[in-house]
């Protein structure tokens, strides 16, 4: 069974801060030319988790803030810079029509659908859009390898929502109109500790991988067999999916 969304991610803040993907910068251009913003406009990130994603739009001049139900993680992100406040995808506690750009990076297939469009169209200014993300794993020799450990060791590995579920029922979804999908490639490399930091990043591994001193043997065999001059490389392919409320 998998643990709750809300708490799944408790004491694994510093890792996934350290350790996790970002995103590359032509997303957020296309971010930006699609949803019209300007110089300060504000944008919301649901499920912001350690701040990743708000920090890039407060790079780029945005008036942005985030918003997630984990108390590790917002402590993780307030170490940093950005505002961030206690609260979930149909609850965010934010003010009506306060938002142009409302986003979910890496969080949506976590959300209950039909509320979290409800509640990001409430927050929404008129006509503003609304974003989800996702760092995709490329099929590469090293990450089919990745795959099948993790089928193998993780219990519920198989169970987690998948994006492209997610992205079917939005593409058809009355409550949404001008829908478009854009996809970008970037890379991230690593040494043998950054790995092992990336891979237990993720709580499909921290919470469901049995067996994990075998798993961590396999993982260390893993890198060997793929590492050049100490590094390895995670090839992602970024999802992305813009609308605006109906």
């Amino acid at each position: 069974m998998i643990k709750d969304p809300k708490e799944r991610f408790s004491g694994l803040a510093r890792g996934y801060s350290r350790f996790r993907p970002g995103y590359p910068p032509q997303l957020v251009d296309w971010i930006v030319e699609q949803a019209r913003l300007r110089p300060g406009s504000r944008m919301a990130d649901i499920g912001c988790g350690t701040g990743i994603s708000t920090r890039l739009f407060l790079a780029r001049g945005f008036d942005a803030v985030g918003v997630d139900p984990n108390e590790d993680m917002l402590s993780e992100a307030r170490r940093g810079s950005g505002s961030f406040f206690k609260g979930d995808s149909s609850a965010t506690g934010l003010r009506d029509s306060l938002f142009d750009l409302v986003i979910a990076a890496q969080a949506f297939h976590w959300f209950p659908l039909d509320p979290a469009l409800a509640e990001f169209s409430r927050i929404l200014r008129p006509e503003g859009c609304c974003c989800a993300f996702w760092n995709i794993r490329e099929t590469t020799p090293l990450l089919e390898e990745y795959e099948g450990l993790l089928r193998h060791y993780s219990a519920e590995y198989k169970d987690i929502p998948k994006p492209d579920s997610v992205l079917a029922l939005l593409r058809s979804h009355a409550g949404i109109k001008e829908y478009n999908e854009a996809r970008f490639g970037h890379i991230q490399t690593m040494n043998r500790d950054e790995f092992f930091g990336r891979v237990y990043s993720s709580s499909f591994v921290a919470l469901g991988v049995a067996k994990k001193p075998d798993f961590d043997r396999e993982l260390a065999a893993l890198f060997e067999r793929h590492q050049s001059q100490g590094r390895v490389s995670f090839h992602y392919r970024v999802l992305a999916a813009l609308w605006r409320p109906a």
